[in-house]
């Protein structure tokens, strides 16, 4: 499974706190049969090789590895991982070269996360798609196998991350009109509603707005601010830390007003005091 470990020359690269030799410890250990210290190694790997979001040297090299635990029916937290993959690939700068042949690093990984969507755990489930959502050069792929596990999935928030993958992958997706409809429960429509925000396409108006009313209706199901016990968030919303404000961050001034009046019509005063205090910077469609 880990085979070639050791064959990279980790003591010439470097991460966060110096040479990266004790990557392959942690490596393993995340694979291991105690499920604290795996937990705790994929938190002490995460903050050396993407210390607050920043690549290294040794970060790439870490990548097929990791995803090699993905095979592995013992490994213990594999939405752990396909979490800490998701956030590797996504790139905001694709320009950057390093950035760029990360993102292709964790997309040649793409066919041992696809598997993940079918996981036992919702966590995992979200995770994996989380990460698939950051592979554009296979959205071949990964589009019918985003389509494929909507029809079977019964969680509304793993339900609700298929169709923010989806949407990044293909603007156009027949997903994120069906997640916006009337039909969906409050958080796969507040999930349509964030993905119809972020992607590359014009927001879709009323129909958006009246999915931002019934998704944030009776509170914030996408904010949960829950971290595991290293300080990790362990979800739902891993797109950022706070699904209201990346929504008025994707949103342009013309399309604030009539979100903020459907978030002001929420039960929850907490969800009523974001809205009061949000208000997005202008952003290019």
């Amino acid at each position: 499974m880990l085979d070639g470990l050791d064959r990279v020359p980790w003591a010439e690269l470097t991460h966060a706190y110096g040479r990266a030799n004790d990557v392959p410890d942690l490596i393993r250990r995340i694979g291991g049969p105690d499920e604290e210290d795996a937990l705790y190694a994929l938190y002490e790997l995460r903050a050396r090789i993407l210390h607050q979001g920043n690549v290294c040297p040794a970060t790439a090299p870490a990548v097929p590895f990791l995803a090699a635990l993905l095979d592995h029916p013992a490994t213990t937290d594999p939405g752990g991982i396909a979490h800490l993959l998701g956030d590797m690939a996504q790139i905001v700068d694709p320009d950057h070269p390093v950035l760029a042949a990360l993102r292709r690093t964790v997309t040649a990984e793409v066919d041992r996360l696809l598997p993940l969507l079918a996981a036992a755990e919702p966590w995992s489930r979200l995770a994996a798609a989380y990460a698939l959502g950051q592979c554009p050069e296979r959205a071949g792929d990964i589009l019918p196998a985003l389509r494929d596990r909507w029809t079977v999935e019964t969680d509304d928030q793993a339900r609700g991350a298929l169709v923010i993958a989806a949407a990044a992958l293909d603007p156009a997706t027949a997903l994120l009109a069906e997640a916006l409809g009337e039909g969906q429960p409050g958080p796969v429509r507040a999930a349509a509603a964030l993905a119809a925000a972020r992607a590359p396409a014009p927001w879709p108006g009323e129909v958006a707005v009246a999915a931002v009313r019934a998704g944030w209706a009776d509170g914030d199901h996408w904010l949960d601010r829950a971290s595991d016990e290293y300080g990790i968030q362990i979800g739902p919303y891993l797109w950022n830390w706070d699904p209201i404000e990346d929504l008025f961050d994707h949103l342009t001034p013309a399309d604030q007003p009539a979100v903020v009046a459907a978030l002001l019509a929420s039960t929850d005063p907490a969800v009523r005091a974001k809205a009061a205090d949000c208000g997005g910077e202008p952003v290019d469609r």
